[in-house]
């Protein structure tokens, strides 16, 4: 059975249950245990709500003054759903078009009706001028089959959609002509629904209080004739029974009864959607507006998500939110509302919704005006700090040049520096050695010259004793000896101690200088060759041939000579020879 629920100052609410009963005992004894309580929204999917309370709460740090809300979380939600409302609408057509190729394998009559109630049921919440013409083919299928009770339920469905399309009179037109005598009991209840749902409408669209309050009356009385013809322990009783109870100011009554038929509806989508909407309806009669809101938003959702085009919670969500400041939303919803109302064609939903989205559109116009002189000063500020930026750039980029020019030159200095020190080293280096040499030869030399001066004095008073004594022959023969060799030959082996002593590893490291086959080898007594004395006189220094030659008692020719000599032996060049000279012993 098709039930229908409307508010006093609301369009119906069309609604459809199985009529499932729900035992009578357990009502009664839910509503003993919760006297006195307001039961509140209990869903399944819990864990879905809490983790967006979770993701809503982290936001929460951001906005030092706002504080979260449930409805605010599930706004999400609802964001989300109408983002993908075309998907929902696909799978209504999907199960419209369904139906019309049963419809079209189907020649029964009887069966043909039965399936134009199913896409009746389809479209009555979705397109109401596709609502109407299958109901005009349900009646012409009546008709054709003659049975009186599918002709006026074929007449109901079309007074149903006249009333929605708020075509008034007609509906009432043809609801009046239907004799409730021969219509079949079990209809009753969507026969009075018809007229408390039109005189509902009537009385939101009466311009006279006189005629409100007549409306009001027979909406009462259509309540009370619902609920006596109504299967009692079903949910359509239950919502017809919660809209009693508020009309007559019992809300906290209505709203226990609500909450439980929430929670033992809260699976079924079909019917979830209404439910809220009557809590909702509820808490904003007790005025508490955030559950308002609460249970707007899942009436929505569960709305959107069924594919229906004719309701009520989206809109009246949008005007809350736009009285709480919330502009965007209130915007985007209200426009929602509209576009599913114009496919519907829902005229007085259209209407209610006309008076209402202008002001809404004058607010978010203002506030997307103001939003973009906000964008036009942020971008103006944005400019003049890009071009402070570009500035600073440039600046750093200056001083970058500058300090990587000073950085060179640094660099440079340091390098200059590191040279100058590596020289000084050198420097140190050739003043120590030379330094060594210095003392190691004054100290050889002053031994000499003591040795020779005691030498001479032996030789002066020898002779002097041999000329005393008239000795004179053995006096030529002191006179005649080889003196001057002898000393030479003693000179020259201190001189070659000396040096070797200085430069122990001189004989080979000047042979690694020389050929394999021309490496000088010293024959038994020698400490020096006389090539290698020149060599150690230049190792020390002495490059002047004349000073060499003086210094030898060689001519100049020999000294060269010998130079020659082992210029031919070399196994490097000149200048490597000259360098590695000065390296020997080092």
């Amino acid at each position: 059975m098709m039930l229908m629920h409307g508010n006093q100052n609301e369009e119906m609410l069309v609604f459809e249950t199985d009529n499932r009963k729900i035992p009578e005992t357990e009502y009664v004894l839910n509503a003993k245990t919760r006297k006195g309580q307001s039961f509140e929204l209990s869903i399944k999917n819990k864990t879905l709500i809490k983790l967006l309370f979770g993701v809503c709460f982290l936001f929460q740090g951001f906005t030092a003054f706002s504080i979260q809300k449930p409805s605010d979380s599930l706004l999400f939600v609802l964001d989300k759903v109408i983002k993908d409302k075309p998907l929902y609408a696909q799978k209504k057509e999907s199960r419209i078009d369904s139906l019309g190729v049963l419809l079209n394998l189907e020649s029964n009559p009887e069966q043909r009706f039965h399936i134009y109630q199913k896409l009746y049921k389809e479209y009555r919440r979705y397109n109401m001028n596709s609502a109407l013409s299958i109901a005009e083919k349900e009646l012409m299928v009546a008709e054709e089959l003659q049975d009186q009770q599918l002709i006026y339920i074929a007449k109901m469905n079309i007074a149903e959609i006249l009333g929605i399309m708020g075509m008034y009179k007609e509906s009432l037109d043809i609801t009046d002509k239907i004799d409730r005598q021969r219509l079949d009991i079990r209809q009753w209840s969507y026969y009075f629904h018809l007229y408390h749902s039109l005189y509902s409408l009537m009385s939101a669209n009466a311009l006279l209080q006189k005629e409100k309050k007549r409306y009001d009356e027979l909406i009462s009385q259509y309540k009370d004739s619902i609920l006596h013809n109504i299967e009692a322990n079903t949910l359509g009783y239950y919502l017809v029974r919660n809209g009693k109870l508020v009309e007559q100011g019992r809300y906290d009554e209505a709203l226990q009864l609500m909450s439980w038929c929430y929670r033992e509806n809260e699976n079924d989508g079909s019917n979830l959607g209404t439910i809220a909407y009557g809590l909702s309806d509820i808490y904003e009669k007790k005025g508490n507006i955030e559950k308002e809101k609460q249970y707007l938003v899942i009436s929505a959702i569960a709305d959107l998500r069924r594919a229906v085009k004719g309701y009520i919670a989206l809109r009246k969500l949008a005007l809350l939110l736009y009285r709480e400041g919330d502009i965007n939303r209130a915007y985007n919803y209200m426009k929602c509302s509209m576009e599913d109302a114009s496919f519907c064609g829902a005229r007085f939903r259209i209407l209610e919704i006309s008076e209402t989205l202008p002001i809404i559109t004058a607010a978010y116009d203002k506030e997307i005006k103001i939003e973009n002189e906000k964008l036009l000063k942020y971008l103006i500020l944005i400019s003049i700090l890009s071009f402070v930026l570009i500035i600073s750039i440039v600046f750093i980029w200056r001083q970058l040049k500058k300090n990587s020019s000073a950085k060179r030159s640094i660099k440079n200095m340091y390098e200059n520096m590191k040279q100058m020190n590596e020289n000084l080293d050198e420097l140190n280096k050739k003043l120590s050695e030379s330094n060594h040499v210095k003392e190691e030869y004054i100290g050889s030399v002053f031994n000499l010259c003591s040795a020779y001066i005691d030498k001479m004095e032996s030789y002066r008073v020898n002779l002097n004793r041999n000329l005393s004594t008239n000795r004179i022959e053995e006096a030529r023969k002191i006179t005649s000896s080889t003196l001057v060799p002898d000393e030479l030959k003693e000179f020259f082996g201190h001189f070659d101690a000396v040096f070797l002593n200085i430069y122990p590893n001189f004989i080979d490291e000047f042979n690694s200088l020389l050929k394999e086959k021309e490496k000088i080898i010293l024959k038994a007594g020698d400490i020096l060759t006389p090539e290698l004395r020149v060599f150690a006189l230049i190792r020390l220094g002495i490059t002047d041939g004349n000073k060499i030659a003086n210094f030898l008692h060689y001519s100049p020719q020999t000294v060269y000579n010998y130079k020659l000599k082992i210029r031919n032996k070399l196994l490097v060049s000149k200048d490597e020879f000259s360098v590695a000279m000065q390296q020997i012993g080092k």
